[in-house]
């Protein structure tokens, strides 16, 4: 096991709590504003992200219906946002969870645990069955 001094001269970085939880902060807080920034471009523009797997094959992706989903979570409209991507709409705080604890992982220069690592390939292995169920019904 490496401890906090020899990861901090190789990284050159702070790795006490407080120093990693500032930059997890400002991790979390720029995605958020970048969700943001996306959240008012495409309900100001016409312009949007397109699935190209729906463009090309006609089939609905895991993650179609994500930005509309997130866009009625927005009006708080939440039988829209269920309708739109119900596997997303679900699982949206363990996704949020995940992604905060990915960022503090990078931050802290440590490895995510096998535990996490199992439930996020659960998580994916669902996410999969989703978009061929969501096919096929």
């Amino acid at each position: 096991m490496v401890d906090r001094e020899e990861l901090e001269k190789k990284y050159k970085i702070d790795l006490s709590p407080a120093a990693v939880r500032g930059r997890v902060i400002r991790d979390t807080a720029i995605l958020f504003i970048a969700g943001v920034a996306y959240y008012i471009f495409v309900t100001v523009t016409p312009f949007s992200y397109k699935c190209y797997i729906h463009e090309i094959f006609g089939l609905d992706c895991p993650m179609c219906g994500t930005t509309r989903m997130m866009l009625a979570l927005g009006r708080l409209d939440f039988a829209k946002a269920f309708h739109y991507n119900q596997f997303m709409f679900l699982t949206l705080p363990y996704v949020v969870y995940e992604v905060i604890y990915m960022f503090y992982l990078n931050e802290s220069k440590k490895p995510a645990g096998k535990i996490n690592m199992i439930i996020l390939y659960i998580w994916l292995i669902l996410l999969f069955v989703f978009g061929v169920v969501r096919n096929i019904i």
